[in-house]
């Protein structure tokens, strides 16, 4: 039997977007100092004294640089120690990698890199960033079906990005979707709307993603469909967007095996979630390929 989907939720950045977006955030920050004459931009990396966190923050690399070497020695360390023979062992890293991130957040809130920004600057910021090709005409084909008799249609943006503001600006052209739909962490805003440099934190592990996803609803008789691009969605995941290779070498790892496209392939008993865990995934390289499936259609 063939199921509808009622509940599709979708990652956004690398899988909505071409690319990773959370740098534009930092660009609009530390590009409307430089304009207020605040803060200079500038080109050498500066090491900041961790002591004091002074007037400017250093260059964004910094944090992206040692974002990614506290990452790399956690994983290492974790490994070292932690055996990983099983799926579950690898969620434990994944879960694990939160205090990489809190770690993170801590340095950019302690230098305050993000704040100073109107929403509205975060929206317009949003509007410019390139997305992946039909990607909008296909949720709004899925959207407007939003009732068959008792039965809804439910979409959500389920991210670790670090602005509700900025991914609504995204998708602007997105029928029906709203900010309760987006799902993700958020700048905090003071009483101007202007960000106070800290982040309000929702999403920081895949196993939050898993959580939050397990709560939504399913209209009965419908099935749920998660598409993402990482192995942070991998708790969630039934459509792989793109050619991750860290996800594609954790999926052969643990033998779930990737069905290459969904035209004439797809079973949607294949994407129901069970308490057993799946071992199958459908791997796409764009929207266009999961509209032409027919899987969205009611």
């Amino acid at each position: 039997m063939q199921y509808p989907v009622g509940l599709l939720v979708s990652d956004f950045d690398e899988t909505i977007t071409q690319s990773d977006s959370i740098c534009e955030i930092a660009k609009l920050a530390y590009e409307k100092r430089a304009r207020q004459g605040e803060c200079p931009l500038v080109d050498e990396k500066l090491a900041p004294n961790d002591s004091d966190s002074g007037e400017c923050p250093p260059p964004w690399s910094y944090f992206v640089e040692k974002y990614f070497r506290d990452r790399k020695d956690h994983i290492k360390f974790w490994c070292e120690t932690n055996p990983e023979r099983t799926l579950q062992d690898h969620y434990k890293l994944l879960e694990s990698l939160r205090e990489v991130e809190k770690k993170s957040l801590n340095r950019v809130e302690k230098y305050q890199c993000l704040s100073g920004v109107h929403c509205d600057e975060l929206f317009k910021t949003g509007e410019r960033i390139p997305k992946r090709n039909g990607v909008i005409d296909v949720l709004n084909s899925y959207l407007p079906k939003c009732a068959n008799g008792n039965i809804s249609r439910y979409f959500y943006i389920l991210s670790t990005n670090w602005s509700r503001d900025m991914l609504l600006g995204s998708l602007k052209d997105l029928v029906r979707i709203k900010r309760e739909h987006i799902l993700s962490n958020d700048l905090v805003l003071d009483d101007t709307n202007i960000t106070t440099g800290k982040v309000k934190r929702s999403v920081l592990s895949a196993l939050d993603k898993l959580s939050i996803f397990s709560k939504l609803e399913i209209p009965r008789g419908t099935i749920s469909v998660y598409i993402g691009d990482s192995d942070t969605d991998l708790p969630c995941l039934r459509i792989i967007m793109g050619s991750n290779n860290t996800l594609s070498k954790y999926c052969t790892k643990f033998g779930i095996e990737i069905v290459e496209g969904l035209v004439e392939k797809i079973n949607t008993n294949d994407l129901i979630n069970t308490k057993k865990q799946h071992y199958k995934l459908f791997r796409v390289q764009s929207w266009k390929e999961i509209s032409d499936s027919g899987l969205l259609d009611w």
